[in-house]
This record gives structure tokens, sequence and C-alpha cells, in this order.
């Protein structure tokens, strides 16, 4: 697993990781830390920080499909 290295490559997943948060706030009413630690707390977010899956440089939209998926049906 590759971390992010550069501060544009954190940029790009710290902005991910509020946009989840935020979409998990407007779609289940959670409070932020709440939804920031169902992001934190899932596999997903160990594979949105590999920089080998090359998630960070998808949608945070996007993102968040696979985030929902995880939620509601286990596994990524």
């Amino acid at each position: 697993m590759r971390e992010p290295e550069t501060k544009e490559q954190k940029f790009l997943v710290d902005g991910i990781i509020a946009d989840l948060a935020l979409y998990l706030v407007e779609d289940d009413g959670m409070t932020v830390n709440d939804a920031l630690a169902t992001v934190y707390n899932s596999e997903y977010y160990n594979l949105l920080n590999d920089l080998d899956s090359e998630l960070y440089l998808r949608s945070s939209l996007n993102n968040y499909h696979y985030l929902r998926r995880e939620l509601d049906y286990g596994k990524p």
C-alpha cells in the first residue's frame, strides 16, 4: 500500500473524505462527527488512501457510490 506522498495527493484525498462525510450528513442525517467516523472506520477509507488504487483521482460522487455500497452491503 502506497500512501499519499505529496501535498497535492493528500489534498485530493482529504477533499474526498470531506465530501463523503457531507454526503452522509445529507443522505443519512448523520452528525458531522458520526459521518467522519463512518468514513475513517470504513474499509473503503483504506482503499482510498492506497495510491495504487487511484481512487483519489476519481470524483467524490464516484467514491461515495463505493462507500455507500460498503455501508449497505458489506465489504467494498
